[in-house]
């Protein structure tokens, strides 16, 4: 486990050891940065045991020197840990067991926590994947859900759900209506199964999905690959975004996703998807495969409803994942991905993999 920093003017980077486990490319954990406050970076093992860890840089944005790795119980296997930030205090959610999404809170800056509890609980036998964006008022959340992509349990999970979740006041509401179907701070109506949220996406009984990202701009939307449902390929794999527009959900095809996405076919784990930093809605990177060759694209939604791609980096041979907006773009980085040297076509432990980014003034 690795925090760092890169300086964009200089090229400098450094780098500092927070945590050693084995190689597994899920291994990937959250740092808070706040201007002002010391880091935070929050980690997990891929499911061998309840611990999330959590360290706490000595000072504001530096990551020279870090206090000692606290270790926060779940009550069950944890990974994906996400924390967002509401004045001191920080509330953070991390898959439990697979099928739960776990909840507490920090008053303090990561000093105390609340008791752990659910905040999901899916009835599923398969994983739950969760996204979430702050929005610029600095306490609203939203969120969307979908299930594995995966068909081979008895109980799968293929649609898409989503909630907003005002931090402050704690209440768990729908998009739509603004009904108040939980409150995370006191605990009431939780946790949340799927047909306590709001339904954006029901797919049809061929297909399956996988949510990959969820917008922080005016409008809600949320990104998600789709492909024909079985385990065995990637067949008419697409990417797609839903917004809500004119007091409903609409679903539009941005592109096709191409036939490969990892070290399985069946699963969406090499491409990927990502809402620039406070877009005015309609526009979203994507990494994507095509003859072989990989790039990273933006698509701009036009007024007819056409998502117009823009090239970022050119095709090459090198696989690129995982795009990652940056918050507050400057000229020639706006976002980041993924250029994957070693990606086992059966395994994804022992990955190599560099960080490679791209603005939107310039073609790659």
């Amino acid at each position: 486990m690795l925090a760092a920093t890169l300086d964009v003017k200089t090229g400098e980077s450094r780098k500092f050891h927070l945590a050693q486990f084995e190689r597994d490319d899920h291994n990937n954990p959250a740092l808070l940065a706040v201007e002002g406050k010391p880091l935070v970076a929050f980690y997990s093992r891929h499911d061998p045991d309840d611990a999330l860890r959590i360290r706490v840089s000595s000072r504001p944005t530096d990551i020279a020197d870090w206090g000692p790795e606290q270790v926060f119980h779940f009550n069950g296997m944890t990974c994906y840990a996400q924390v967002h930030a509401l004045g001191e205090e920080l509330h953070l959610f991390t898959r439990v067991d697979e099928t739960r999404w776990g909840y507490a809170r920090s008053p303090d800056w990561a000093q105390t926590w609340t008791p752990a509890h659910d905040f999901l609980r899916f009835d599923t036998d398969q994983q739950v994947y969760m996204a979430t964006a702050l929005l610029p008022d600095g306490k609203t959340m939203r969120v969307a859900i979908s299930g594995h992509p995966k068909e081979y349990e008895k109980k799968p999970l293929h649609d898409v759900w989503a909630c907003v979740v005002d931090l402050q006041s704690g209440n768990v509401t729908l998009p739509s209506s603004g009904k108040v179907i939980a409150n995370l701070r006191d605990g009431r109506g939780l946790p949340l199964d799927h047909p306590d949220l709001e339904l954006v996406e029901k797919t049809p009984n061929d297909r399956t999905v996988n949510v990959m990202d969820v917008s922080d701009g005016p409008v809600f939307e949320i990104a998600f690959t789709s492909k024909i449902k079985d385990d065995h390929s990637n067949r008419d794999a697409q990417y797609n975004v839903v917004a809500f527009r004119d007091g409903g959900w609409h679903r539009e095809t941005v592109a096709p996703a191409g036939d490969r996405f990892g070290y399985i076919h069946a699963g969406f784990y090499v491409g990927g998807m990502a809402f620039p930093d406070r877009t005015p809605g309609g526009q979203v990177y994507i990494t994507r495969e095509e003859g072989g060759l990989w790039s990273l694209e933006r698509r701009d939604r036009d007024s007819s409803g056409r998502w117009q791609p823009k090239v970022l980096i050119a095709p090459q041979p090198t696989r690129l994942t995982r795009p990652w907006a940056v918050t507050n773009p400057a000229p020639g980085l706006a976002v980041t991905c993924l250029a994957l040297e070693r990606y086992a076509d059966d395994s994804y432990f022992d990955t190599l993999s560099h960080l490679v980014a791209a603005g939107v003034d310039t073609d790659g």
